[in-house]
């Protein structure tokens, strides 16, 4: 089957994957930005915000390529600058997260372990969209689009309880 073929039969799941990312972009800024302070003034909090916000953009982007009409190796080329790009973005948290000893918040050993993991797999899934990239350029099209969509769906599962934690740590600071 032709790329062209195989990505019209995606295309409505990256509209799907596109429109829920950027809607979750806008309710991600309105809920912060309601608090504004306490996410500037909190490392760990800025680091979760900036992490989320790049998976979400992450996957934006990779539903944007992936519904303009091209080649695979256009995509792939695409989709490779994406997942570097989001890498280069979420560093600065990730390197953060896994330095700090000094969190502004009281969190149990349990709990610096999942944010740091969350952190792990949303680099993972960075790369893994570097990889999904390379397929594309390599003509390897269905282990692509497989890669992709096990990728997407992960960083929104892990940004939607990235979110959930964030809004909570920040009620939870205000009262």
């Amino acid at each position: 089957m032709s790329y062209e073929a195989q990505v019209a039969g995606w295309h409505d799941f990256y509209i799907v994957a596109g429109t829920a990312s950027a809607t979750l972009v806008g309710l991600l800024f309105v809920g912060l930005s309601l608090h504004l302070q306490i996410v500037v003034s909190a490392l760990e909090v800025r680091s979760l915000a900036r992490v989320t916000l790049a998976n979400f953009g992450a996957v934006l982007v990779v539903a944007l390529f992936m519904v303009i009409p091209q080649g695979p190796s256009a995509a792939g080329s695409q989709l490779v600058g994406a997942g570097v790009v989001s890498l280069v973005v979420a560093a600065p948290s990730l390197v953060g997260a896994v330095r700090s000893g000094d969190w502004s918040f009281d969190m149990s050993l349990m709990q610096r372990v999942r944010v740091m993991l969350r952190f792990g797999f949303s680099a993972l899934g960075y790369l893994a969209i570097v990889v999904a990239g390379i397929l594309l350029l390599a003509s390897s099209l269905r282990p692509a689009f497989g890669l992709l969509l096990v990728t997407i769906v992960a960083l929104l599962v892990i940004s939607l309880r990235n979110t959930w934690d964030l809004l909570v740590t920040v009620a939870d600071v205000t009262q």
